[in-house]
Order: C-alpha cells, then structure tokens, then sequence
C-alpha cells in the first residue's frame, strides 16, 4: 500500500524532485519512440516512464524521497488529497488550506514599497541624494550604533526611529547645515531579522526574514500552523514580554490587517493548542469546521460561516450541539434566529435545514413544440409536465427523432472518454518500457496517439435514448420520468433524409428512399474508405438507439426510417500490432455514436 501512496506524489514533484529522477534511465530506444508522440502526451507519458524505470531499478530510493517530501510545509495537505486519506481533511479548521502553497524557505524581498512607520535598525541601507549648492549620493550601512554616516554632518543617530522620522531628521540637517542644499532618503535594502516560531507551528525553529516581515509572513516561511495548533490566538512575544495576539481569520475573513504587526529582530511567534472549534453545516454561504474563541457566540461563528443561504426560512430552528463539562454530556438545543447569544465552547456544532423550492431549476424546450422555450422545473415535474405547459409538440414534430440531453450524463460519457485515454497511455508505457513488442517504428504507435488526443477533446453532449412520444408518456407513467435542472429538448421536424457519417469517402445527407439500403446510401456517400471497418456498420434511429447491421447474403436486412444515421466505424485492424483491438473497437463505437448525436443537433 505504501507503494501505491508514493505513485501519486511522484506525478507531483517539484522541479529538484523531476531532476532527481535521472532522464538518463530512459533508453534511447524509448526517447526515439517519445519523440513520436505529441508534446502534451510526451510529457505525460515520460513523466510515467521514469517513474517506472525508477521504481523498478532502486525503490529503497523512491521511499527516500517519500521522507523528503514530508519535510515540504504542504505535503500534509496534497496527501489529505490523495487516496483514503482525503476523508481527514474534512476535520481540517478553517484557514489551514491557506498554507496549502507555503514554500519552504523565505528569501528576504527588498524591493517592496516601506512604510513610513518601518523601525530602522542596524543593517538597513539608506540612499540619501543631495541635491542644490551640493550635488552628491551618499549610500551606507546603519552602523551598529545606530549611526548612519553622512559627509559634512558626521554620523547621524536614527536609533529607534521609523523610517519616517528618520527621514525628516537627515533633510532638516541637511537643510539647516548645508546651506542651499536639500535631502531626499531612499532605503535601499532590508536588514534581515531573526525570529523564532515556537509552539504548533509545521516547522518550529528560528528563521531569517526581511525586516519588512509580519507575522502572516513568518507563518507562511514556517508552513502554517499543524492540526492543533491555534489560527486565532496567536502571542507575539518581544523581550519576553507579550505584545500583542494575532488572529488570523481578521485578515482571512475580513482581510484586515490590523493586528498583522511588523517583527522585529529577536521576537517570538508563539501558536498555542487550539481549544473550542464548532463544526458548521446545513444552508449556510461556508460551512465547516472554525475555531471559536472564548466568549465568541453563535452568531460570531454564523458570521464566520458568512452568514446563511437565502433559501433558509425567517422562522428556521438552528440545531446547537456541544457537549456540557459540568455534566459530562453532549447537550442539544433548537435556537430561533433571537437567540443566538449562546456562548460557545469545546467542540460544537451548529446546522439549519434549508427551505425547498428555492433554487430556481429550468429546463429547455426547442424545435417543434406550440411554445418553445425555457420553463422553471415545480416539484414533481415530469417531461409530459413540461410538454403541456409548452402547449405540446406542433404538428410539423416528429417525436421519435427527439434529442434529449442532460448534463450528469455527459459528465459520465467525458469521464468515461478521459478514463479510455488513460488506460492507452498507461499501455503505451508498457510497449515502451516492457519492450513487449519488436521492431516498433515511429508510426506504430502514432493511430493511439491521435486517438487519445481525440477522446480527451471530445464533449458529449448527454444524450439520453428515450421514448418520448406524447401518446406513450401519457399512457404510461412508468416512462414518464422526472426532469432536472439544465436538461435540454430538441424535437426536431419531420425529416425526409438519411445522414452517413464516420469513415466514407464524403460525410452526406442523402434524401430518404425506401428502395434504397444501408450499401446504397454509402455508394452515394463515395463508397468506404481505406481505414472503414466493413463489419462494424450501425445504424443510429432517430431515438438514439443504435443496432449493427447484419449482412445476409444477398443484402444488409436493416430497416432505415428517415431520420437515421448510418455510421461506419473505423477499422481497428491498425492496432493489431499492439494487441488492443478488443479494447479499441468499442471506443470507436462510442466516438462515432458521439458525433452523430453532435450532428443530429446541429441540424
């Protein structure tokens, strides 16, 4: 099982961690067979050999790199993202995915606009420009002392000033003592500070900062907090007194950055044991899991959530949870919207049942109805609901060739189509790295390649295959079925016309004839290609339903009704070579059975 956690990990690794695994490993065989693949699936599929080949030579070395990644600040969060484990970030409290990105060293940043009220100190670099009677620059280090040295004036005492005063200070002198001459300071760089995170910080310890640095800044360099640590009730310690507490939801919540203090060199960042959470949930803007402080209420905690839904009732009952010390039991309390005073503490929680019928849910009728349109969906609503309210089909539809389509299906079809494409890229790894096949060339794997290419652009649109004859859905409710919000309807007119289309010589729509076959209608189209697989015809009814024609011996026995869709598929014949014609054929299938549902639309 460890096995499997570090695959997913290594797909993820920094730059140091890519050059780590040595291309080197991969032969000249594989890079000659790489270089025939597109450069999105190149690298792909590279990534996926080298890791393979890495694996396979020294995994005492890959179990290594699993220790190393663990010292990275977010590792704890992109594992919580992978696997079984993703359950567990459900009880992460709020703020901790701030530190999602949090990079593992902090380099001082000096070019960055100062404020005026920045506390200079020994290391910071002025410029000070003269400029008058006297023309000159003067640029220097703040000595120890605290002296910068300026010519004509001697060594200046900016001790415990601000980069303000500090600047006011040089211009008066210069002004005063160097008659016609007036000043203009630039700090040129940063001194940098030490500062100790301690407490249940990610990476405890004393780190070099900017002197610009504020405590979110020493956060971040440090990885954020862990899992117990507090994001709210953080001590800010200087000359082993506290000067102040940091809560960090003033700037996640509110993006104040009030109590963001600047550090100083020697002071500490001290993240205490987090004490009272309360677990969110229900019809609120945020829910989760956020912690509380002492004395904070349920309407402070509601506020943290950001309030509730607009589909929550004025009369709704909040259902309070926490648990009594005095007694040792879990207490359960309903609460109306004027009592939301109940102070908070230990671990709680709070939910609200949210109010039905809110959600305004539509559906989307076009083509032959009396009233096509949009229509909002009622509790209960049927496709035969819909239809009415439309005024029914007119008397041009025809409703046997009736498009229905739904977003969750063509989610699932996309799923589907992107799952195929992982599997081929997964066999081509395979080909390359097992040498299971001999003399490959570069065009052995190049049908694959533009197949995976092909199911990754592809986008169903969802079609559902149903029966949607208005007689039919009146007469049986069993077929009747419920609408959802964002489905879509097409009826189409009556047509009078067979659609070829896959791998003929000229994509058609030819007029119905009765006398005329499937082979007939694909004379007309030019006859097959060269790369059309002759025993994979099908024909596509208007519904959707879809049935492979069945030669007999003096002709193809299928019955065409206008509005078909005669699809022939591609051979799969140029994947023998690799074994994977059983699997390529009815992806193939799928692909057409797309295409043809795109066109019957477009039309």
């Amino acid at each position: 099982m460890r096995l499997f956690k570090i695959i997913p990990l290594i797909l993820l690794l920094t730059p140091f961690m890519i050059n780590f695994v040595s291309s080197a490993e991969i032969s000249e065989e594989q890079k000659a067979m790489l270089e025939t693949l597109p450069p999105d699936q190149r690298a792909s599929i590279r990534t996926k050999i080298e890791t393979a080949n890495e694996l396979e030579d020294n995994l005492e070395e890959v179990f290594e790199s699993e220790q190393n990644l663990i010292e990275r600040p977010d590792y704890e969060v992109l594992k919580n993202l992978k696997g079984a484990e993703s359950e567990e970030c459900m009880n992460c409290i709020f703020g901790y995915e701030f530190f999602k990105y949090a990079p593992t060293t902090f380099a001082p940043i000096n070019n960055v606009p100062v404020d005026s009220d920045y506390i200079l100190g020994p290391g910071d670099k002025l410029l000070v420009n003269l400029y008058g009677t006297t023309n000159k620059k003067v640029e220097s280090f703040i000595s120890r002392e605290g002296n910068f040295f300026l010519p004509s004036l001697g060594p200046i005492s900016l001790i415990g000033l601000n980069f303000g005063d500090a600047s006011k200070l040089i211009k008066e002198r210069v002004r005063n003592e160097i008659i016609g001459t007036n000043a203009s300071i630039t700090l040129r760089e940063v001194r940098s500070i030490n500062v100790y995170m301690l407490g249940e910080v990610y990476q405890p310890g004393k780190f070099t900062m900017s002197g610009l640095s504020s405590v979110s800044n020493a956060l971040i360099v440090s990885g954020g907090v862990n899992k117990t640590g507090s994001l709210r009730n953080i001590s800010i310690k200087r000359n082993n007194k506290t000067i102040a507490s940091y809560d960090f939801y003033q700037f996640l919540l509110k993006g104040s950055l009030e109590n963001d203090i600047k550090l100083l060199d020697g002071d500490v960042v001290f993240v205490p044991f987090i004490e009272n959470t309360t677990r969110i949930g229900g019809a609120f803007k945020r829910p989760g899991n956020y912690e509380v402080l002492t004395n904070e209420t349920v309407l402070d905690a509601i506020e943290f959530a950001g309030g509730f839904e607009q589909d929550v009732s004025k009369d709704a009952k909040i259902e309070l949870s926490y648990y009594d010390q005095e007694n040792g039991t879990r207490i359960y309390k309903s609460l109306s919207k004027d009592e939301l005073d109940f102070k908070l503490s230990g671990q709680a929680s709070i939910n609200v049942s949210s109010k039905s019928g809110y959600k305004v849910e539509t559906i989307k009728l076009s083509g032959e109805f009396v009233n096509p349109g949009e229509y909002a969906i009622r509790p209960g609503d049927t496709v035969l609901d819909i239809i009415n309210r439309a005024g029914g089909y007119n008397e041009d539809s025809y409703s046997e060739g009736g498009i229905f389509l739904r977003r969750s299906v063509a989610k699932m079809q996309k799923d589907a189509f992107l799952r195929s494409a992982d599997d081929l890229e997964d066999t081509i790894v395979d080909i390359v790295t097992k040498g299971t096949l001999n003399n490959l060339s570069e065009f052995t794997l190049t049908p694959i390649s533009r197949l995976i290419s092909r199911l990754r652009s592809e986008q169903p649109v969802g079609r559902m295959v149903l029966n949607l004859d208005y007689l039919a859905l009146k007469n049986n409710p069993v077929i009747d079925f419920r609408v959802q919000d964002g489905d879509e309807l097409y009826i189409p007119e009556r047509p009078n016309s067979i659609s070829v289309v896959g791998e003929v010589l000229y994509s058609s729509t030819l007029g119905f004839d009765p006398n005329l076959e499937v082979n007939d209608y694909i004379d007309l189209s030019g006859g097959l290609k060269e790369s059309a697989d002759s025993e994979r015809i099908f024909v596509i009814l208007p519904n959707g339903r879809s049935s492979l024609v069945k030669k007999s011996l003096f002709s193809s026995k299928n019955i065409l009704i206008p509005g078909s869709t005669i699809v022939v598929a591609r051979d799969p014949r140029p994947f023998d070579a690799i074994n994977l014609t059983q699997i390529i054929t009815p992806i193939l299938a799928d692909l057409a059975t797309s295409a043809a549902a795109i066109a019957a639309i477009s039309d």
